[in-house]
């Protein structure tokens, strides 16, 4: 077994499981759906799939393509990460409360008159 082909099937594996569509889908068409996104034949994929613990070597474009790919959906997945923290600071910051020191009489005098009356 080689690292390459070891590598490649963990980048196919995680791969398929990112493209798994759920109930009725099979694993076999989100490899080969992954396949060809990637660029590579869904022969070539099956081929990883199967034999990576005795391949003694992996076609390098079949690396290249699946480790490509990887990188590409870990990209997408942090960009979302991103955007999502990004909303929950701004949802944050939206409902913020103000923690200032509690209202003192100085604060009270300088409100209008109504909140006067309501505060005493």
């Amino acid at each position: 077994m080689s690292t390459a082909a070891q590598e490649a099937f963990s980048y196919l594996n995680e791969l398929q499981k990112v493209e798994y569509r759920g109930w009725g889908d099979t694993a076999t068409a989100a490899r080969d759906r992954v396949a060809r996104k990637a660029g590579i034949t869904p022969a070539q994929a099956e081929r990883v799939w199967k034999r990576w613990q005795s391949m003694r070597t992996v076609n390098g474009d079949v690396y290249r393509a699946l480790r490509n790919a990887y990188e590409a959906a870990c990209i997408k997945i942090e960009n979302a990460a991103d955007a999502m923290e990004r909303e929950a600071q701004e949802i944050e910051a939206s409902h913020a409360v103000d923690k200032g020191a509690a209202p003192t009489l100085a604060r009270v005098e300088e409100a209008p008159e109504g909140a006067k009356r309501r505060t005493q």
